[in-house]
């Protein structure tokens, strides 16, 4: 617009997803972004017949939380956790991560 101030262009409202980032930032030191590029790449990080049987659910002061459909899938994913959190950093731009926790789904 012709003669509009630089105040009224600061008063726009922020985007939903910015907002909920810096949130989920604050709350979890990891960004929707962040565990929306291991959930695109998670066939490439944990392989492929794994990858149907596990989701990662959220990222939290760098712990990666993966959902598994049983017991026997939460040892073997388990298992291959120096490899899966080495994969998942590799796969992503700049992820941080310490650990991963497995949750098993109820049903």
């Amino acid at each position: 617009m012709i003669g509009e101030s630089p105040y009224e262009k600061k008063k726009q409202p922020k985007k939903i997803e910015v907002l909920l980032d810096s949130l989920l930032h604050k709350l979890s030191g990891s960004t929707s972004q962040d565990i929306k590029q291991i959930i695109e790449n998670w066939e490439l990080i944990i392989g492929g017949s794994l990858s149907k049987l596990s989701t990662p659910t959220h990222i939290k002061n760098q712990i990666l939380y993966i959902q598994v459909v049983d017991s026997g899938v939460a040892r073997e994913v388990e298992w291959r956790k120096a490899e899966t959190l080495k994969a998942a950093i590799e796969n992503t731009s700049k992820v941080k991560l310490q650990d991963m926790k497995i949750i098993i789904k109820q049903k």
